[in-house]
């Protein structure tokens, strides 16, 4: 039995972790920090944003500002690159909104609450979710599995009895970790992502069907 469908944001149902790399590396860039936009990108992808700050601050402890200003100042560099790309990924919006009609569905995303707001108005879907979980609403990120379980908690059903969707290491590994069963999205193209932790990889969600997931195990990795 299938109680919830939890949904990954960024790398699943949008596209903006590369425009968020890009935004992060100027930035840091304009600062005077010389890096690569490869390590820039290997922190951002599948991470909390609170963990890419500690990163970034571990770095250079002579950063003076602090998550919150960093997001402000990031985020603008984000919009002005974002302004004509259009970053929904249908398949995936298409799924959600099919599996919801029967079946609770949550976004659980190491975003800021902000920008899973404006993301959920952009693919037009507010209506198809009863809430959603950001980087504000647990104390660990991915591949903790602190926010699949308060996901899981607050719908009041069993752990095990739920699907996540995903596309990072970070995310897979969160899920198993809460017993829970796993999709993982590798789309051509992608930055290649682990995922053999995961019960199913498809490269586009229009595959998926419950009866694909429905036989494979659910026991927890100790990973």
């Amino acid at each position: 039995m299938i109680s919830a469908y939890l949904f990954d944001l960024d790398g699943t149902l949008i596209e903006t972790e590369s425009l968020w790399t890009t935004a992060v590396h100027q930035w840091l860039l304009d600062e005077g920090k010389e890096v690569d936009y490869a390590t820039v990108n290997a922190w951002v992808l599948g991470r909390a944003w609170p963990a890419i700050c500690d990163t970034i601050f571990d770095r250079w402890p002579d950063i003076e500002t602090d998550h919150h200003d960093l997001a402000i100042l990031t985020r603008q560099i984000y919009f002005k690159v974002r302004a004509n790309t259009d970053i929904r990924i249908p398949s995936s919006i298409e799924l959600l909104r099919t599996l919801s009609r029967t079946t609770p569905c949550v976004i659980v995303s190491g975003s800021t609450r902000e920008d899973i707001a404006e993301a959920i108005e952009i693919m037009g879907i507010a209506d198809c979710l009863p809430f959603y979980l950001g980087c504000e609403d647990y104390a660990r990120g991915k591949p903790d599995p602190s926010c699949f379980l308060m996901a899981a908690q607050k719908l009041n059903v069993a752990p095990e009895t739920c699907v996540v969707f995903e596309d990072s290491a970070a995310g897979i590994l969160a899920a198993r970790r809460a017993a829970m069963r796993v999709v993982a999205l590798a789309r051509p193209g992608a930055v290649p992502q682990d995922t053999s932790a995961a019960h199913l990889v498809l490269p586009d969600l229009s595959l998926f069907t419950p009866a694909s997931i429905a036989s494979h195990s659910k026991q927890a990795l100790s990973l």
